[in-house]
C-alpha cells in the first residue's frame, strides 16, 4: 500500500506535526509506504492535492482538521474531478466535525481503517459564490455565524475563548437583514440572522447544527435562524450542543439538493471553518462523489 500524507502542522494548536510523526510510525509498522508533505502556507495543500490526485497512490491522507480537509478536497477536485483515489482522514484539528460523522475517532482508528482498505461514498457540497466557487464537506454558513468566526479569528491567542469573545462582540451589533432564497424550486423571504448549510451533523466539534444531516443521503440540511432578540439568541446558543435549537419558532429547516441565497448586502462565508467568499451564492449537492476511508 502506498499513501501520500498531506499534513497541516499548525492543526489542533500546532499538534499536526506530532500527529504526522505518530501516524508515520504506525504506518511503517503496518508496512505501508508513506510519503509526507507538510503545508508551508495557507492554501499550499490545494496545489499538492491537485497535482498528486492522479499519482500512483492508493490514497491521499489529510492530517489536520476541517480546514485541512477543505484544502485537500478542493485540490483533488481541481486536479481530477472524478476523484480516482480515496481520501483518508487523520483528525487532529480543534473541531474535526466531519470526521465525527464518518466516524473516525483517533489516529490509531484512522490508520486501522486505511490499512484495512474500508471505504464509503459521501456527498460534497458545491458553492458558486459572488467571487469564487469551491466544494465543502462539512458546513457552509453566512450571517451571524460567519461574522462571529471572522471576529474570533482576531483573538486566536485566547484559544477556545476566542469564539465566546466573537459571539459577544457580534451580538452587541446584532441586526437582522432581508433574505431572498430559493430552495429546491420554492421561493422564500426571511428576516434573517444566519444560514447554515450542512452536509454533516456537527460543526465546531460538538455543536449539533443539523441533527438530521447524513453525509451520504444526497441532500444538504439547511438551518435558517430568523429575527430574534439579543437575549433570545444568547439563550439559544447552548441548545446547539444538543441540536434542540431546530425546535425554536424562529428556526426553519430544509433538506434540499439545490438552493440560492441572496441577502440584502454582501455577506462573508465560512466554508468548513475557513473565511472566504461572499454572497449571493448558489449551492448544490454532489451526491456520493467522494470516497473516504471509513469503518
Amino acid at each position: 500500500m502506498k499513501i501520500l500524507m498531506l499534513v497541516n502542522p499548525h492543526a489542533g494548536r500546532k499538534r499536526g506535526e506530532a500527529a504526522a510523526e505518530k501516524a508515520l510510525e504506525i504506518f511503517t509498522q503496518q508496512r505501508v509506504d508513506v510519503e509526507t508533505v507538510f503545508s508551508h502556507a495557507a492554501g499550499s495543500l490545494i496545489e499538492v492535492a491537485a497535482r498528486e490526485v492522479k499519482g500512483n497512490w492508493d490514497g491521499i491522507v489529510a492530517v489536520g482538521g476541517d480546514g485541512t480537509l477543505f484544502e485537500v478536497i478542493n485540490g483533488m477536485m481541481s486536479g481530477d474531478a472524478s476523484l480516482p483515489i480515496p481520501l483518508g482522514i487523520i483528525p487532529v484539528g480543534t473541531g474535526n466535525s466531519f470526521s465525527r460523522d464518518v466516524p473516525i475517532h483517533s489516529i490509531e482508528h484512522a490508520i486501522t481503517t486505511i490499512v484495512a482498505g474500508k471505504t464509503r461514498k459521501v456527498d460534497l457540497g458545491y458553492c458558486q459564490a459572488a467571487d469564487r466557487s469551491f466544494y465543502f464537506v462539512n458546513i457552509l454558513g453566512f450571517g451571524f455565524v460567519a461574522d462571529v468566526a471572522q471576529k474570533a479569528s482576531l483573538y486566536k491567542k485566547w484559544g477556545d475563548l476566542s469564539y465566546v469573545i466573537g459571539v459577544f462582540i457580534i451580538t452587541r451589533k446584532l441586526k437582522s437583514y432581508a433574505l431572498d432564497c430559493e430552495i429546491d424550486g420554492q421561493a422564500f423571504q426571511f428576516d434573517n440572522i444566519f444560514v447554515e448549510i450542512s452536509n454533516s451533523m456537527k460543526t465546531g466539534g460538538d455543536m449539533i447544527m443539523a441533527p438530521e444531516a447524513e453525509i451520504d443521503d444526497g441532500l444538504l440540511d439547511v438551518v435558517i435562524l430568523n429575527k430574534v432578540s439579543r437575549l433570545r439568541l444568547l439563550s439559544a446558543l447552548p441548545k446547539i450542543f444538543k441540536g434542540t435549537h431546530v425546535r425554536m419558532q424562529e428556526v426553519r429547516t430544509f433538506k434540499a439538493a439545490q438552493m440560492r441565497f441572496t441577502p440584502d448586502g454582501a455577506r462573508i462565508l465560512t466554508p468548513d471553518g475557513e473565511i472566504m467568499g461572499q454572497t449571493p451564492i448558489t449551492v448544490s449537492v454532489v451526491p456520493r462523489h467522494l470516497t473516504v476511508f471509513a469503518p
